[in-house]
């Protein structure tokens, strides 16, 4: 997991072939409109508005065939994370790429102008809430692993 502020943004270019791009789509995605976006190099984002959920009530998931990559344009959200390795795989729908879990995880609050990377091996949760919901708006960008594992 890379989690960091969208001013440093440069530091992760060689990280992912496509990570320029997401960052380039991030920087204009304030002023779209909810919905899915198709990007290059099989790459889509969705950009989506709402009300953070009890953080109990969202479970663990992860993802093999993409990288997530998530920005929040306003608002705020709770974002949970733990090493797969430390979960318990629960459920799966391959279909949709989705691996659920339980188990413990931390915490971190995410506010505007932070991006947060999740990895396969990253078991996460999202657009919660401890206490009070919040509001948010954000865009999650699905960038294919393959271009992740080309890199090595």
């Amino acid at each position: 997991m890379i989690i960091d502020r969208i001013e440093e943004q440069e530091k992760y270019y060689k990280l992912l072939p496509e990570i320029e791009q997401a960052f380039s789509f991030v920087a204009e995605a304030s002023d779209l409109d909810p919905g899915t976006y198709d990007l290059e190099n099989g790459m889509f984002a969705t950009i989506t508005e709402g009300e953070t959920q009890k953080i109990e009530r969202i479970r663990l998931e992860s993802h093999r065939k993409y990288i997530d990559f998530q920005y929040c344009i306003s608002g705020g959200e709770r974002m949970c994370w733990s090493h797969i390795q430390e979960l318990n795989l629960v459920d799966q729908d391959i279909e949709n790429d989705n691996y659920y879990y339980e188990g413990n995880a931390v915490s971190m609050s995410i506010r505007p102008g932070m991006f947060y990377i999740m990895f396969p091996s990253d078991g996460h949760k999202t657009k919660c809430h401890r206490e009070y919901p919040k509001s948010f708006k954000k865009v999650v960008i699905k960038i294919p692993v393959k271009s992740w594992k080309d890199k090595s």
